[in-house]
């Protein structure tokens, strides 16, 4: 009797084993499959991770290898303000036609096109060159023949969007563009000035020469010093008051002198004031700033490396804004 319950004892234990070795495999057979699957699934993840890393590193070599819209331009700009009330096709043919010469993609804006956005967007457009023909405002009172750009009186640009004193709120109440209206005129619109160029306008211009071709754009300092700050190697303006007619001949001359000549600035004025002769009315002086940079060419210009650091901005010291209400700012 003990002996068969032995004999069942140990069979049971047997089976139970036998049982349990079953298990026990199947365990490590699941196991072994739970871990083929996660290495799987690693190698996975791991390949697409690859795959990302080496398309974004291609991307960027490409994207770096193709220089950025402001690197790579080589255009002229004619903002062109005027044309709304004096528009001249002759001076923008001559403008096109020089500028294709010396290998600049010329690019015009003319009345409603030269907006706030557009004042904004120019240093980053990557333009070696802007003319500006366009009204420019100083007090009218205060005008008076001078041989250098004083201080005090900053010089406002006008953009052709007409005067709204519901629009560019924040503006207008930080001084960063204020109404501006054309002498013998009714027309009122919005201009900029120094705090603009300086916090407004994107990006930096990379050595652009920029040419005032209104009245008095270098009568005083302010705005030539905002655009050399932002990357401006040379600009050039009348010291006060030009006629229109004056003004087209001139700059077209001065023009030629710069981009097909390829004489120094101080030259290019020279010529400019010997075979076009002075304003007949105004007798206004074409100003090169800073000085110190009359004696470079076109070509060289844009290929400065040093910067200047203006020292003294002067755009929020003591200076006298006219009355908004009044009005007192001309063209």
């Amino acid at each position: 009797m003990r002996k068969e319950y032995y004999y069942q004892r140990i069979r049971f234990k047997k089976d139970t084993s036998y049982l349990s070795s079953i298990a026990i495999m199947k365990s490590s057979k699941k196991r072994v499959k739970k871990r083929k699957a996660g290495k799987r699934i690693v190698e996975a993840v791991f390949g697409i991770i690859m795959i990302g890393v080496i398309v974004f590193a291609v991307q960027s070599w490409l994207f770096s290898s193709q220089p950025s819209e402001t690197q790579s331009a080589n255009k002229a700009a004619l903002i062109d303000q005027l044309s709304l009330t004096y528009p001249n096709p002759s001076f923008t043919e001559e403008f096109i036609r020089m500028s294709e010469a010396v290998g600049l993609t010329p690019e015009i804006f003319t009345g409603s096109e030269v907006t706030l956005d557009l004042y904004s967007r120019l240093p980053s457009m990557g333009y070696r060159i802007i003319v500006f023909r366009v009204h420019q405002s100083t007090p009218a009172e205060v005008l008076l023949p001078m041989d250098h750009p004083v201080t005090g009186y900053p010089v406002y640009l006008f953009t052709g969007e007409p005067y709204n004193e519901h629009k560019y709120v924040v503006e207008q109440l930080t001084d960063l563009v204020v109404p501006a209206r054309e002498i013998n005129g009714s027309n009122v619109y919005f201009s900029i000035g120094p705090e603009f160029v300086q916090l407004s306008m994107d990006g930096e211009f990379q050595n652009t020469v920029i040419i005032l071709a209104g009245c008095s754009g270098l009568y005083s300092a302010e705005l030539a010093d905002s655009f050399i700050i932002k990357g401006a190697s040379v600009v050039l303006g009348w010291q006060r008051f030009v006629q229109m007619d004056y003004t087209d001949k001139a700059i077209e001359r001065l023009l030629k002198a710069i981009l097909l000549e390829k004489i120094t600035f101080y030259r290019s004025v020279l010529v400019m004031t010997s075979e076009v002769g002075l304003d007949p009315t105004y007798e206004t002086n074409l100003l090169i700033y800073p000085e110190e940079r009359s004696n470079i060419t076109f070509d060289q210009a844009m290929d400065l490396e040093e910067k200047i650091i203006v020292q003294d901005l002067r755009m929020h010291q003591n200076r006298i804004r006219f009355d908004r209400k009044s009005l007192k700012y001309f063209n």
